[in-house]
């Protein structure tokens, strides 16, 4: 990526005032009863920095998602994990746990706003479920800190729009948590597509996970040391049960997420639009049909197949895996074609696959290399928030990737055609469609 936009100064390095500890349970996670043993990494031996010179992060929701990230930072020695926060008890402990293996000591906070208080955090992992992230961003933003942001951006298009505001007004980094643009793979296949070796793109082809039905299930209380409340945050309060704040029934239920027409979609359609910008930045139409369950707690769509169009002649089709396309994008050019997924890439012609790219063409962002792709796209942040260069997936497009599935459930919602101008953050001419642009938040939550 050229020109990379500067956010402000950094502010790692500077002197901290550390707050008093408030925790979540009276002793940090890796307990005061053994032996002190200082590691080598609290020395800055070893290929470490010395604490002054780490960035100071916090975590945000321990879940599955937020273990990955902490197991996928392990390497890199320039951070310090030095508070984590969940409305979960158990989960909050076990995380706590796991960072102390890695020679972390994180304080543990029940209540997310402590967190962000803290002076010694200069950088934010945002690891909580699709319908806390416009709240929770904007609050991690206007505290001053940098900002992983799991995708999609925001649950609603509204939402992702005014965090794409506060970004640039605080002058932060942001790094939207699609992985999948440190993948030596997909930036090649995106450099193949931008730079003409397919010749004219005219076609694109996205295939993701499908949805799925769950049952309702009888309420009960939550279980101990589980805040059902907090975890609700901004939206609707329902009775609790064991499944719908579980993963994956939270996906399919609206009231939490677009389910993975947005929630998974975000990724290959944000590769469709790394390796054709217009993707992301043209005006276009959108339509098509799709199924939703018949009964149960979730209401999100099963299956679906959409196409996009832009005026260029650019058609892009996406649906559920297997519903037509596999998982994964492909790009088709009057030249050939290239297809990427995690498991791999193809072309056709083979030989596509071979091309040396010329000093002239599009030079894509080059994240640091890990054999973890996580542990890639967690470095190019942590180097960003040093240089305050922006870094491979900035909010703008993390912003309008997950717009595009947030459209998609519009359309079939309105069971019609809308078109979408991504410049002007509206539906042209559709008061309907533009009215859902935003969804209400439960007080006091608010953005």
């Amino acid at each position: 990526m050229t020109g990379a936009r500067k956010t402000g100064r950094p502010s790692t390095g500077s002197a901290r005032r550390r707050l008093p500890r408030r925790r979540f349970f009276g002793m940090a996670a890796a307990g005061c009863a053994a032996p002190m043993i200082v590691p080598s990494s609290a020395l800055g031996l070893d290929g470490y920095l010395p604490p002054s010179e780490r960035i100071g992060v916090g975590m945000i929701g321990t879940g599955t998602r937020g273990m990955q990230l902490l197991t996928a930072m392990a390497p890199l020695r320039d951070h310090q994990i030095v508070a984590l926060s969940d409305c979960r008890r158990d989960r909050l402990e076990l995380a706590g746990r796991l960072a102390g293996q890695a020679g972390q000591s994180p304080e543990l906070h029940a209540d997310f706003r402590e967190l962000i208080d803290r002076a010694d955090v200069d950088a934010v992992f945002g690891v909580v479920p699709d319908h806390w992230h416009g709240v929770l961003f904007a609050r991690v933003l206007e505290a001053g800190k940098d900002l992983y942001g799991e995708k999609p951006v925001t649950r609603s298009i509204a939402e992702g729009a005014e965090i794409s505001r506060l970004v640039r007004r605080h002058a932060r980094i942001f790094q939207t948590g699609t992985q999948q643009r440190s993948w030596p793979q997909f930036r090649q296949a995106c450099a193949l597509a931008r730079n003409g070796y397919l010749g004219t793109v005219r076609e694109i082809e996205v295939g993701v996970p499908g949805g799925q039905e769950y049952p309702a299930a009888v309420p009960c209380p939550p279980p101990a040391g589980f805040d059902y409340e907090m975890w609700t945050g901004p939206a609707p309060l329902v009775p609790h049960d064991p499944q719908r704040c579980e993963w994956l029934a939270m996906y399919m239920i609206s009231h939490y997420c677009a389910g993975f027409i947005s929630n998974w979609g975000v990724h290959h359609l944000d590769i469709a639009g790394w390796g054709c910008p217009e993707v992301l930045t043209s005006t276009y139409e959108v339509e098509g049909n799709g199924s939703m369950p018949v009964g149960g707690m979730t209401d999100t769509w099963i299956a679906w197949r959409m196409r996009f169009r832009w005026p260029s002649g650019l058609v892009l089709n996406f649906s559920n895996n297997g519903n037509l396309y596999p998982m994964g994008c492909r790009f088709i050019g009057d030249k050939g074609w290239v297809r990427v997924d995690r498991s791999g890439i193809w072309a056709e012609p083979a030989s596509l696959l071979m091309a040396a790219f010329k000093p002239g063409d599009d030079r894509l962002h080059d994240a640091p290399r890990h054999p973890d792709s996580v542990t890639s796209h967690i470095a190019d942040f942590y180097r960003s928030v040093r240089s305050r260069q922006d870094p491979g997936a900035p909010i703008e497009t993390g912003h309008a990737s997950s717009t595009l599935g947030n459209v998609c459930d519009i359309a079939l919602r309105l069971g019609r055609k809308v078109r979408w101008d991504p410049m002007a953050g509206e539906f042209i001419g559709d008061e309907a469609a533009n009215a859902m642009r935003s969804r209400p938040l439960r007080s006091p939550w608010a953005i």
